[in-house]
């Protein structure tokens, strides 16, 4: 299968790289086209623009966010994948169940299949294969692409609506948002008492919660309240205010949205 592969920044870069160690052929667009230099030293056909990238059996989207993802489709108003029937489109992006939607919309009008497949996961973790994937999509089109994902990562199929997967990737990132920000009230408070808020990391990571993220954001915000700053930016407030949207949508309040959201 031809493979079309748009976005390639820390993570779609080292998941390009495993298609192709995997033997696929992969026609790859960035923007910053620095970025697949490497990619074409390791044999992918390098595109201008990313109407080529969609001349695929399969094509794979690893953009930044909506906005970015929408501006590479919908390029003066007009549907960048028209007149391609059969085209299978995995999206893998963390973006809207709103944008899921309009991209299932517009596919289907295009005579189309399209597939969310948001990632849970590092680079590293793509480097290696073992991407968890939230995915969802019509159940023919899954059967055709599943040998593909299968070298990303473990695939979870979630349903057959495409905007489910996405919803679900949304409320992995408002669990790690609100860990985020328990930690920060946390260290903030414990470092008022007198206590060393990196022995506090230290002690939550041993006898609570040993993972990644602990790990990774009690270091970085322990050196925060240590340095003083009254304040942080949540990574993960865009992801809450989506959720918070999808939930608007669905008529389910997600409360912890707010202090995550209250946060950034």
């Amino acid at each position: 299968m031809r493979i079309g592969f748009i976005g390639l920044g820390s993570m779609g870069q080292p998941m390009a790289r495993r298609l192709l160690r995997a033997r696929h052929y992969l026609l790859v667009y960035n923007r910053t086209r620095a970025r697949t230099e490497a990619l074409a030293h390791d044999g992918a056909f390098v595109v201008e623009t990313p109407r080529q990238a969609c001349h695929a059996d399969i094509l794979i989207t690893m953009l930044s966010d909506d906005a970015a993802l929408e501006e590479v489709l919908w390029q003066h108003g007009q549907f960048l994948c028209e007149g391609l029937p059969g085209l299978i489109h995995i999206g893998m992006s963390t973006v809207s169940d709103r944008l899921a939607l309009k991209l299932t919309a517009a596919h289907a009008s295009a005579q189309q299949h399209y597939i969310s497949a948001p990632v849970f996961g590092t680079p590293e973790a793509a480097q290696s294969g073992k991407l968890v994937l939230a995915t969802a999509g019509p159940q023919a089109a899954l059967d055709q692409v599943r040998p593909i994902l299968g070298e990303l990562g473990r695939i979870e199929v979630v349903g057959a609506d495409p905007a489910t997967a996405n919803i679900v990737k949304l409320a992995g990132n408002v669990l790690v948002g609100a860990a985020v920000a328990g930690l920060w009230d946390t260290m903030r408070l414990v470092h008022a008492a007198g206590a060393d808020p990196r022995q506090f990391a230290g002690i939550i990571t041993q006898a609570l919660f040993p993972t990644p993220v602990y790990q990774i954001a009690g270091g970085t915000l322990a050196k925060r309240v240590l340095d003083g700053a009254q304040s942080f930016i949540n990574p993960f407030a865009r992801s809450a205010q989506l959720a918070d949207e999808a939930g608007t949508r669905l008529s389910v309040r997600v409360p912890t949205t707010g202090n995550i959201i209250g946060r950034s």
